[in-house]
């Protein structure tokens, strides 16, 4: 079947709904394909936590703020490793992204004034992340209705494997639907709104389709990756429930102890760092950073599974059953952590059967989100002509740690720069021929894959990747782990081509899943052994400084024949020595 469009948009979530619908309002004819079905496929829908960040600088809570302090906050946090001119305009375009959910009906945390309740996301100086319940579910949901009533096409359950790319410029894409049925899709352009990687991890917050699948494609096609050294990971609650273990928790100062019964974070603090004060910084930021001191606490969770002293299900144990909520008020930003720590007891409570004030829980540490991408300049377009990118899956907005909040305002105000630009390429461009060899190539890939006469199931593979990238590439990085890890990746690749065994069509997507996640782990490898230095969630533990000296740029990678090649971007000075890497809070 060969399907004809002027755009093509890839995935099911928030970035790829806003691209979809902002491409057909500019009068593009549109199709929409997902590996899964609308309004559950994706990281997007996934109700990971009980709400979602959205960071908009309206100056509601703190007249002072505004899109140049939001600016300020996004570089500094990025400690070089950001585009300016990216994140400006992320900054620029927040109010107006808002006011489109507004008309959405998307709902968000009000106070009781009816204000929008705002609070001091993660890396922030002003509290400005607005609190979107259910995660971005409601996103989603609002955004396929917008398509449906579009009449756009919708293609679920297709697995797209392959752009068609001639003399650089995309002529359209290949795939496979749950019966095996192979579809083209003839395109003048492209946008990629397919999330990032974080089924690379055993432990991890996303939904299983979640495999990388537009880092690796895109960057087959020639698009360049940015940024993959830099990674969100966290704590995250493994039993009774699966959960995101939201930042304000740790203000709380619960007792964390080893499958041992021991306690035992003190005894990977610094001389100077006690417990308390290490909790407090945590506090701050959901995701790991070797900024601020608060790292101790994820690399002691980490150490302690991978050395064997685990809780029952595989993290340690958190206990809140006998907190002071008297004590948290007394804090600084005490009001505000109890009303998250409300909305979080209640939301569990509600959606996990879970009451964390008379539970006991388990936590380890999960992979989250990737801070990089495909490198995008500032209408969304990869270096490949005719390729967009938005959301998780484009890179450059982001640095070495990433605002909480920013992602999901990502998705909306790239994606429909992304729409916008797709639209016009397809305006003022022809479709080119569809390149027959490259189709002929990729069925013959699929009848390989198909034919190997080997004993180990796709999932097998994906979990020994999983384990792998785990153990050796998360939050705990050196010389060492990280050279094994390049080493179990590559021997894990022969065996895709040699010994896997593929005996129906979902063990096929099962099979072009895992050597996506193979090539992005093996580049997200790559890059973190070149960064000999710490930076943000990038923690070497052989090179423990920052390196401005050496290490101020951006590495990007990119195929050349068969091999993966890297160069550098060099980051502006001035623009480090504007927004120095500090504490901001505590």
């Amino acid at each position: 079947m060969i399907v004809q469009c002027d755009v093509l948009v890839i995935g099911g979530g928030a970035a790829a709904g806003r691209a979809a619908i902002e491409a057909h309002d500019q009068g593009s004819s549109v199709a929409v394909v997902m590996k899964g079905a609308f309004g559950t496929s994706g990281a997007s829908a996934f109700k990971i936590a009980e709400i979602a960040g959205y960071n908009v600088a309206d100056g509601l809570v703190d007249p002072a703020d505004n899109p140049d302090t939001h600016f300020s906050d996004i570089m500094r946090a990025a400690a070089g490793m950001a585009d300016p001119e990216l994140a400006k305009i992320l900054t620029e375009g927040a109010i107006d992204s808002l006011r489109g959910l507004e008309q959405m009906n998307i709902p968000f945390h009000q106070d009781d004034d009816g204000k929008y309740m705002e609070v001091l996301g993660c890396f922030a100086t002003k509290p400005r992340m607005h609190l979107i319940p259910g995660h971005a579910e409601p996103i989603v949901h609002a955004q396929k209705e917008a398509i449906s009533n579009r009449q756009i096409p919708v293609y679920e359950w297709m697995f797209l494997t392959k752009f068609l790319v001639d003399d650089n410029r995309i002529a359209g894409a290949i795939g496979i639907n749950r019966e095996g049925e192979l579809t083209i899709f003839h395109t003048k352009a492209i946008i990629m709104g397919t999330g990032g990687a974080g089924q690379l991890f055993s432990y991890n917050i996303n939904p299983a389709d979640i495999t990388g699948d537009g880092y690796s494609i895109g960057f087959k096609a020639g698009a360049e990756l940015v940024n993959m050294e830099f990674m969100q990971a966290g704590p995250g609650l493994i039993y009774p429930c699966k959960n995101m273990f939201n930042s304000w928790l740790w203000a709380l100062h619960p007792k964390v102890t080893n499958g041992l019964g021991e306690e035992f974070i003190h005894k990977y603090l610094p001389p100077g760092m006690t417990l308390e004060m290490c909790m407090d910084l945590r506090s701050g930021h959901y995701p790991f950073s070797s900024y601020d001191g608060s790292q101790w606490i994820d690399i002691a969770i980490q150490s302690e599974i991978k050395e064997g002293r685990a809780s029952k299900h595989g993290g340690v144990y958190v206990d809140f059953t006998d907190i002071n909520i008297d004590k948290l008020l007394k804090k600084k930003r005490g009001e505000e952590l109890n009303r998250s720590w409300n909305i979080t007891v209640n939301w569990l409570i509600e959606n996990r059967k879970l009451d964390l004030r008379k539970t006991r829980v388990e936590v380890a540490i999960l992979g989250h989100a990737i801070n990089g991408g495909l490198l995008i300049d500032d209408k969304a377009e990869t270096r490949v002509s005719g390729l967009f990118a938005a959301g998780e899956t484009a890179g450059g907005p982001h640095g070495a740690d990433r605002l909480g909040g920013n992602m999901i305002l990502t998705c909306q105000v790239y994606a429909k720069i992304a729409g916008h630009s797709a639209a016009n390429f397809a305006k003022n461009n022809e479709l080119i021929p569809l390149p027959h060899d490259q189709i002929e190539e990729e069925t013959v890939r699929y009848r390989v894959l198909r034919s190997i006469n080997g004993s180990i199931k796709p999932h097998h593979i994906k979990k020994e990747l999983q384990e792998i990238m785990w153990r050796h590439v998360l939050v705990i990085r050196g010389e060492d782990s990280l050279t094994i890890a390049l080493e179990k990746l590559r021997s894990l690749r022969e065996k895709c081509q040699s010994q896997m065994i593929v005996s129906n069509n979902k063990e096929l997507m099962n099979a072009i899943e895992a050597e996506n996640l193979i090539l992005v782990g093996e580049i997200i490898t790559r890059a973190a052994l070149l960064r000999k230095e710490t930076r943000g969630s990038h923690f070497r533990v052989d090179f423990p400084s920052r390196n401005d000296k050496e290490f101020l740029y951006r590495i990007a990678s990119h195929m050349q024949g068969d091999n993966i090649e890297h160069r550098t971007l060099e980051s502006e000075k001035e623009w480090v020595r504007s927004y120095p890497y500090e504490i901001v809070h505590a």
